[in-house]
């Protein structure tokens, strides 16, 4: 009984991150690059866990180790959204691999989001005023015209001006979102240019989200379904133990 409680609760939990995902998911439907995230269940490795001591002892702590642990993994969805054109000049898309290189006060960061702005120095920014890294650093655009070549090449006045730097990783599914619509990577996992002809970039277009509203909402129902059936198992349970152990013959003194 106590076995099921566990169960039930650890179902729940699982069902809660695939839900919180779902919902982040669905409120970036509209964000510009936004790649969605991905839940899916995997095994644990680690063989600790509630009343691990207790049922090591009564079923041999080598059968209790080897018991597969479920729990709720997640992965970048890589795949990409639809290309719209918005005229902007300091717009960008990318098409094919890799990832846009951001400049921040923690590091570098990454981005489909090529809705780019300039700011009083003329230095192409995101939004939030982080600055788009090219291959030698920042990007300044200081000239009466300027032009994104298809390889990210800058043009301004005639003259180059720089290109952008484009990255990708062995594994992109491993990025983080960390607000922003920026991306992290972990420490193990280094950025490598893009390798030749594996991207373009399009001036004066945008990449939209991946996430498909309607399969989302589709999903985050299911989600919430199982939810509730969780949490009445876990109540029938919790009443049966309750119930069993006021029944227990009482012990005079």
């Amino acid at each position: 009984m106590i076995r099921s409680l566990r169960t039930a609760e650890k179902a729940m939990q699982m069902e809660q991150v695939r839900i919180d995902a779902l919902a982040n998911n669905l409120a970036n439907v509209d964000s510009t690059g936004f790649r969605q995230i991905l839940t899916r269940v995997k095994e644990e490795s680690e063989a600790a866990g509630p009343g691990g001591d207790l049922q090591a002892l009564k079923m041999g702590r080598e059968a209790w180790a080897a018991q597969p642990r479920l729990d709720m993994g997640h992965a970048l969805d890589v795949r990409p959204g639809a290309i719209e054109e918005t005229g902007r000049p300091t717009d960008v898309a990318i098409m094919g691999r890799g990832f846009f290189v951001i400049g921040t006060e923690e590091g570098e960061r990454y981005t489909r989001n090529g809705s780019f702005i300039l700011n009083e120095q003329r230095q192409l920014t995101t939004p939030e005023g982080k600055l788009v890294q090219g291959e030698g650093g920042p990007l300044t655009l200081d000239g009466n015209a300027f032009s994104i070549e298809a390889d990210g090449t800058v043009i301004v006045d005639g003259n180059q001006a720089g290109k952008l730097r484009l990255v990708d990783f062995a594994e992109p599914t491993r990025l983080e979102h960390m607000g922003a619509n920026l991306l992290t990577a972990p420490e193990d996992m280094q950025a490598q240019p893009v390798p030749a002809g594996e991207a373009t970039v399009a001036q004066g277009h945008i990449e939209g989200s991946n996430v498909n509203a309607i399969d989302t909402l589709v999903a985050m129902i299911a989600a919430q379904r199982a939810f509730e059936v969780q949490s009445k198992v876990m109540s029938t349970e919790d009443e049966m133990l309750n119930k069993s152990v006021n029944n227990l013959p009482r012990i005079s003194a």
